[in-house]
């Protein structure tokens, strides 16, 4: 992988790029979740690299990405467009990943054209129709849970939350210390004071799939999954012995999974 940046006036966001030797295949872009970074998708590089270009990327106010002002999610999409265009690469597979599939959606609503696939991992969708008033209250108040807890204490609490094997334990951990707790706060600040600011629900013109971890227990992930497949109808598929980081925690049915996804989607769309 081969990292580079971009620049704005809000920071700089960094991005490591893989090019498949075909310079006609896909890309894959794959974006994490909150008070992680890139790293979260190291088991996927390998798997996807036989058939794809590659890309991923620390989100504003995430890993190398910091500092950064004034994050939103329709920010992190255009640093992401950013990206894009520096590459030259105009139309992707998206794979986020928590918050980072808002950034995802947010991208889908103002490049709808561009979008070959989207896959979430334990994402939850915008629009206020998926939610009652009183699971909005609670999301709300999330951020204040997150600055009553000690530092130690909400270090392991989030990487347990996000890995139930040793292997997405301690990758989720690594991530997460490497941020101090005041940025910590100040990331589920930000992340959820934009969460509201988008009410419509966002209507993919692409293939989708929904992926949750069997053992996510952070929030109400799951059930709200459970919902946008079955309004929307995309198809949803439960990750056996995975926490929210499914992707990390069983990477083999991940992989698998979502690898078959693509196959067949884009192989129909040719």
């Amino acid at each position: 992988m081969t990292g580079k940046l971009v620049s704005s006036t809000r920071g700089v966001t960094y991005y490591w790029i893989n090019r498949h030797e075909n310079p006609k295949a896909p890309c894959i872009v794959f974006t994490h979740g909150i008070a992680v970074n890139h790293h979260a998708f190291d088991r996927q590089l390998a798997y996807f690299q036989r058939d794809y270009t590659v890309l991923t990327w620390d989100l504003p106010l995430h890993g190398r990405s910091r500092p950064y002002a004034d994050f939103s999610y329709a920010h992190a999409a255009e640093e992401l467009e950013a990206i894009l265009q520096r590459e030259g690469i105009d139309r992707i597979i998206l794979v986020g990943a928590g918050i980072g599939g808002y950034v995802c959606q947010e991208f889908a609503v103002r490049n709808p054209h561009r979008l070959l696939a989207f896959i979430g991992v334990g994402v939850m969708p915008f629009g206020d129709e998926f939610y009652t008033a009183a699971e909005m209250r609670r999301m709300r108040r999330i951020p204040l849970f997150v600055k009553r807890l000690p530092e130690r204490m909400l270090y392991a609490s989030l990487a347990r939350s996000r890995g139930q094997t040793s292997y997405g334990y301690h990758n989720a951990l690594a991530m997460i210390e490497q941020m101090p707790k005041r940025e910590i706060v100040n990331v589920f600040g930000a992340a959820y004071a934009d969460r509201f600011t988008r009410r419509e629900a966002v209507q993919f013109s692409c293939p989708v799939l929904l992926t949750v971890g069997a053992l996510d227990y952070a929030g109400e992930f799951a059930e709200f999954c459970r919902r946008w497949s079955e309004r929307s109808g995309f198809p949803m598929h439960v990750i056996p012995e995975a926490a929210h980081n499914a992707n990390t925690d069983n990477f083999d049915a991940f992989n698998d999974t979502a690898g078959k996804f693509l196959y067949r989607r884009l192989a129909q769309g040719k």
